[in-house]
C-alpha cells in the first residue's frame, strides 16, 4: 500500500469481527510504533503493553462503559480483540510525552491500516479506568509509569473508505 492511501484509509474502527489479529502483524504494528519520533530520543520515559486476554478486555470494557449524553452506552474498546496501551513516567515540565505518545499510536494505526487492519484511538475510558486501580495493576506496568493513551486494534467488521481530501482544520498561510 502507498503512504497515501494508508492515510486516506485511516480511520477510527468501533466495529471489529472475531478473531485475532496475527503474531506477526502485531509485530510490525510494534515495530512501527518503536519508529516513532520521541522527544530527546528518551525511549526510557515510554512503555508499551499489549493486552490480547479476552476476559481481562472484558472487563475493562465493563468496568469503563460509557453513556453518552443521550444514554447510550459505549463499550469503550469496542470488542477490539487486541488493545496496545502507552504508559509514560512523569508528567515532565513540559508533558512532551503525550506528544511522544501521540506519534506512537499514529505510526502504528497507519500500519494497522497498511495491513488491512482497523484501529481506533482509545482515550475516552482512560478517567473511569483510574477509579479502578485494581484493573490497573493487572497492567504491570513498571514502577513508576501510569497509562495515557491507548489504541485498539483487529480485523474491521467492514471495509473502510478511502477519504478524500480536503481542509479540515484551518490553515493559514504567512
Amino acid at each position: 500500500m502507498e503512504f497515501e492511501e494508508a492515510v486516506r484509509l485511516r480511520r477510527s474502527c468501533r466495529k471489529y469481527k472475531d478473531g485475532q489479529i496475527s503474531e506477526e502483524d502485531l509485530q510490525k504494528i510494534l515495530n512501527a510504533g518503536q519508529l516513532a519520533p520521541i522527544a530527546g530520543a528518551d525511549y526510557s520515559m515510554s512503555h508499551i503493553t499489549v493486552v490480547q486476554d479476552k476476559p481481562f478486555l472484558k472487563e475493562i470494557d465493563e468496568a469503563c462503559e460509557i453513556t453518552t449524553p443521550n444514554g447510550k452506552k459505549i463499550r469503550p474498546l469496542y470488542d477490539a480483540p487486541t488493545i496496545i496501551v502507552l504508559s509514560v513516567t512523569g508528567p515532565s515540565r513540559d508533558n512532551i510525552e503525550y506528544s511522544n505518545v501521540g506519534c506512537a499510536i499514529e505510526n502504528m494505526m497507519l500500519e494497522a491500516t497498511n495491513l488491512g487492519l482497523g484501529s481506533v484511538y482509545l482515550w475516552g475510558w482512560l478517567h473511569k479506568l483510574r477509579k479502578h486501580p485494581e484493573l490497573i495493576a493487572r497492567f504491570n506496568l513498571p514502577e513508576g509509569y501510569s497509562i495515557i493513551s491507548a489504541m485498539a486494534v483487529g480485523y474491521a467488521a467492514g471495509p473502510a473508505a478511502l477519504h478524500e481530501p480536503k481542509e479540515r482544520i484551518a490553515v493559514d498561510r504567512m
